[in-house]
């Protein structure tokens, strides 16, 4: 029996405040809870709280918001690790919830870890789909090596906005669950792209979310 994955599928933001200060635009300060792995997979100190373009403080605190979701109260435990060696030597990548999915393609990318990827993150349908192109790990790995910056800086920005109104969630098909940029983050004011790759799709094998497409 497959496990589901939870009916929100993220963190949600606390309610905003409007603070008007004298002499100044009124602001909004949203709060978010961020899970504590996302300073773990990062190679650089995460910032306490942000400033978006239309002036929205955000401000970050390390905690699960749902405390009764079983699925993020097992996250949550000391004994949950994304990452873990197997008795072989082998490496396990765990992702349980989205979140975990793109910190793994993350921290694959900017290691270099594409075989890593390919044999513990990429879903199944996936790689039969290579198969039926005559395709395989060596054209994954050339793939995800010619994009790599533009990858990891999409990532490395839906790993941030995926807990704020940056993205948007849900099933896209029977089976796919996907994470994609808002319009308003793709674009640029002056009607040019900000990202190449705007869309990740996910589904679930045994129990594990696995990585289906980003485009």
């Amino acid at each position: 029996m497959r496990g589901r994955l939870g009916s929100s599928g993220l963190l949600a933001a606390a309610a905003g405040l409007a603070a008007p200060l004298a002499g100044c635009e009124p602001y909004r300060i949203e709060y978010h809870r961020r899970p504590a792995f996302y300073q773990e997979m990062s190679e650089e100190p995460l910032p306490d709280q942000v400033v978006l373009p239309d002036g929205t403080v955000v401000v970050y605190s390390e905690r699960g918001r749902n405390r009764n979701d079983p699925i993020r109260r097992r996250t949550e435990s000391e004994e949950f690790t994304l990452r873990a060696e197997r008795e072989d030597g082998t490496v396990e990548l765990r992702a349980l919830l989205p979140e975990h999915v793109l910190a793994h393609a993350l921290a694959c990318i900017r290691a270099g870890e594409y075989r890593l990827m390919w044999d513990e993150l990429v879903a199944e349908r996936t790689k039969l789909a290579y198969a039926e192109q005559g395709l395989g790990f060596e054209d994954f790995e050339a793939f995800m090596v010619e994009h790599r910056v533009e990858l990891a800086r999409m990532l490395n920005r839906m790993s941030l906005g995926i807990n704020m109104h940056e993205c948007a969630q849900g099933y896209a098909a029977p089976g796919i669950y996907r994470v994609q940029f808002h319009p308003s983050v793709v674009m640029n004011s002056d009607g040019t792209r900000q990202f190449r790759f705007t869309k990740v799709d996910m589904t679930q094998e045994d129990f594990q979310l696995r990585l289906v497409l980003i485009h």
